[in-house]
């Protein structure tokens, strides 16, 4: 978007093609109209810092050693499950010691009985859709009285870049 109002754009990430996770078809033709119109693609970098550069500009520096000076830096890191200090630990609730996701069952149900999880606590599929189609399968089980696993088969999912795009 900002590309789009005239700005001079640096896209840095860990890979070597954009959205991980997305059919590899769509990941190379993004990628191509991403240097097309002449996003500068940083692949196969990470952060290190950012630092201030003189009057209101700033430099990111990358584990490649790049060094990108800019007016404004957007820095998207991705999901992690925010379960710290919530006490879920000390009521019995387990979680995943590497990044902290609630552990659930098929039907969402933690390692307490009478506990639910679902959304990005848990890890699974990080997407609002998905997180309310699974609130909807632990209400079908608790109170339809209907046993109801969430359903993870074709989920769509939208990329707001330029030009857009979607998979399923």
């Amino acid at each position: 978007f900002f590309h789009g109002y005239g700005s001079d754009v640096h896209l840095v990430f860990r890979g070597d093609l954009p959205l991980r996770g997305f059919d590899e078809d769509v990941r190379k033709h993004l990628m191509e109209l991403l240097v097309a119109k002449g996003i500068h693609v940083h692949v196969g970098e990470s952060p290190l810092s950012i630092e201030k550069a003189g009057g209101k500009r700033l430099t990111l520096h990358t584990d490649q050693g790049s060094a990108i000076t800019a007016d404004n830096i957007l820095f998207a890191t991705g999901r992690k499950p925010n379960s710290e200090d919530l006490g879920l630990e000390a009521v019995g609730v387990k979680l995943r010691p590497d990044n902290g996701a609630v552990l659930v069952d098929e039907y969402s149900r933690t390692s307490v009985a009478s506990i639910y999880a679902v959304g990005d606590v848990t890890n699974r599929l990080d997407l609002t859709p998905v997180a309310l189609m699974e609130g909807m399968a632990v209400a079908d089980t608790l109170f339809g009285k209907r046993p109801t696993k969430p359903n993870y088969e074709a989920v769509p999912s939208a990329v707001f870049s330029q030009p857009p795009v979607a998979t399923c």
